[in-house]
């Protein structure tokens, strides 16, 4: 694994994150530019109507200022000719229309496209999100995450529904009136194209430093989105430990540095605009002076209408250039959160089936540790030769001090990380061999800190089994002792919970906890330290509800308060990585070992045991 802290407290669980998701990836903006091909060929039909358009408007736009040259020096210079020339205008209008009309059809065509892409796109990386392993979520900043999947899809979108039709209709209108202006005239045309190559690279450098200061100014925003998160989950510890200017602190320091890169990214993308303008005034006055005494020294063909139609191309050859410009700043935004974007969706699963998984296994839920040894990091094991063997329907507590490593043990039962060495089974199948999700089907768990969706009580109580009637959730929450709390709400089974379910008490959350757990019925049962922060009355209920949960179940109970497992059938006491004492309470009481001690230290000298126990 790559994750990098030890098991280290009681509200551990795997691996702490190292400060936010930073795969470094190699910069690879031709190769994100193809994987996005991939995805917009499923809107191909789309695509050729915005080709189609693209093409026609470049056309008209190429046409328009020669015909209007043509008409200029035809029906005013040679021989004048108003209802000619009249004729001629309505011919030029209705060709700047059509070009208006293709554009038209450009847009509303290419934005389909965009939004379905980013649709699929958004979808899939969702979709992957849910498939990827617990070691990649202990190393990603969830900041850093929704960044991604919000603000890094939202500006590809608008790079393509605005930039990437642009760029391409310019590029097309740019070869049309090229085109167009080699046909009226080589030396106006070379006087235009001489500034094309400075353009061509400047255009290119700034791009580069464009890229990589939004790639920049993009990670500090996942920073930023990160921090905020952390506010917003953390505030009660915020304000408990008065760190609300500390915090403060921190947010200013990382916003401060993502206002400096974005601004700098800013500031290079916009350095192209007075650039473009000069280099437009340049190419004007070129044209009208190289023009001008073309026609002045040569005459024919140098006349008004064509020195009109080139000034017009010399504008309409750089606004396409200048918003390729722009374009390309907003593509390459745009490559950088696909980049990011890609690296998530190259991230594997850490653990995954088998490639002949084993679907069917005897309910019975027999559990064996062999030999296991694990670790979150390299050389850094959290548990070490673990042996236990469980039978079915046996309490199991597991006890001692903190990172002993037993918490672990269940995360490893549960295939949330894979074991070092040795092996686990369940009903004599390694549960390597087992497929995932009938493992996990099997298990039920009930953390200290439940977490609830902001949706009905009824819908959390079902959440593990949503099939199930509404009825058999109420027969659940009446087990576990819920149902007298919940109805005296004001909207019963279905009022909505506020975030986390923080509009209960402790205590209420875990009662419906175990109400989801018995719901789901599993064959497996994990309590999580269930009473470690509620008060003794609170406790004694509780413990009524795990008992009744607890009924025909292999359960493990990761034990807080000493007293809530001393009808458990085994007590596993773990220390230094390792199980070091195993029997149910009274063996060990008498045996007066390293959980007697532990036993007598938490009732005897309370204090001393609190700063020392899970």
């Amino acid at each position: 694994m790559n994750a990098s802290r030890r098991e280290a407290g009681g509200h551990h669980r795997g691996p702490a994150g190292r400060g936010g998701f930073n795969i470094e990836a190699p910069r690879n903006p031709r190769g994100a530019i193809v994987r996005l091909f991939r995805y917009f060929s499923a809107e191909w039909r789309s695509l050729l109507v915005v080709a189609a358009a693209i093409v026609a408007g470049s056309v008209c736009k190429a046409v328009g200022p020669a015909w209007l040259g043509t008409a200029i020096s035809d029906h005013i210079e040679r021989e004048p000719d108003a209802t000619r020339f009249a004729a001629s205008m309505l011919a030029v209008t209705a060709i700047f229309a059509g070009a208006w009309i293709a554009d038209a059809i450009n847009g509303g065509f290419m934005n389909r496209a965009a939004n379905r892409l980013v649709y699929r796109l958004r979808r899939h990386t969702f979709e992957h999100l849910q498939r990827l392993s617990m070691p990649f979520f202990d190393r990603i900043g969830v900041g850093d995450v929704i960044s991604r999947v919000t603000n890094d899809i939202e500006m590809l979108y608008n790079a393509l529904a605005n930039g990437f039709a642009g760029m391409l209709g310019g590029l097309v209108s740019i070869v049309g009136i090229l085109i167009a202006m080699l046909i009226l005239d080589l030396r106006l045309s070379l006087v235009v194209l001489f500034y094309l190559p400075l353009l061509i690279g400047v255009t290119a450098l700034i791009g580069r430093l464009v890229r990589k200061s939004y790639r920049e100014n993009q990670r500090l925003v996942g920073r930023l989105s990160r921090k905020i998160n952390e506010s917003v989950t953390a505030a009660k510890l915020i304000k408990s430990f008065h760190a609300e200017d500390k915090t403060m602190r921190e947010f200013e320091r990382i916003s401060e540095s993502a206002r400096v890169v974005g601004t700098r990214a800013e500031v290079i993308g916009f350095a192209m605009h007075p650039l473009m303008r000069l280099v437009n005034g340049l190419a004007l006055a070129s044209v009208v002076g190289a023009g001008s005494y073309l026609a002045i020294r040569q005459g024919e063909p140098y006349t008004v209408g064509l020195i009109t139609a080139f000034v017009i191309y010399s504008r309409r050859f750089f606004e396409p250039l200048r918003h390729l410009s722009e374009f390309y700043n907003l593509i390459q935004r745009a490559l950088a959160g696909a980049e990011r974007i890609f690296e998530i969706l190259d991230a594997d699963p850490e653990i995954a089936n088998a490639a002949d998984p084993v679907f069917g296994l005897p309910e019975a839920g027999r559990v064996e540790f062999k030999q296991v040894s694990f670790g979150y990091a390299p050389g850094q094991n959290v548990v070490e030769d673990i042996d236990l063997q469980v039978q079915a329907g046996q309490v199991v507590a597991l006890v001692g001090p903190t990172g002993a490593g037993k918490t672990t043990l269940v995360n490893l039962l549960s295939r949330f990380y894979e074991t070092g060495s040795g092996r686990i089974l369940i009903d004599g199948v390694d549960i390597r061999r087992l497929d995932i999700d009938s493992l996990r089907t099997r298990m039920g768990v009930v953390l200290q800190e439940p977490y609830f969706f902001a949706d009905t009580i009824m819908a959390n109580i079902k959440y593990g089994r949503p099939e199930a009637s509404e009825a058999a959730a109420v027969e659940a929450a009446q087990a576990a002792r819920a149902d007298h709390f919940i109805r005296r709400l004001p909207d019963g089974y279905q009022t909505v919970l506020a975030e986390r379910g923080r509009n209960l008490s402790e205590g209420e959350r875990q009662l419906l906890a175990i109400a989801r757990a018995l719901l789901a019925d599993p064959r497996i049962l994990v309590l999580d330290e269930a009473t470690s922060s509620v008060d003794s009355l609170t406790e004694a209920m509780i413990r009524d509800s795990v008992a009744t949960v607890m009924r025909g179940r292999t359960s493990f109970i990761i034990a807080h308060r000493l007293s809530t497992i001393r009808h458990a059938d085994l007590v596993a006491v773990m220390h230094n990585r390792r199980i070091v004492e195993r029997g149910t309470h009274r063996e060990l009481i008498a045996k007066d070992g390293f959980y007697a001690r532990l036993y007598k230290m938490q009732f005897e000298q309370p204090q001393i045991y609190e700063r020392n126990s899970v």
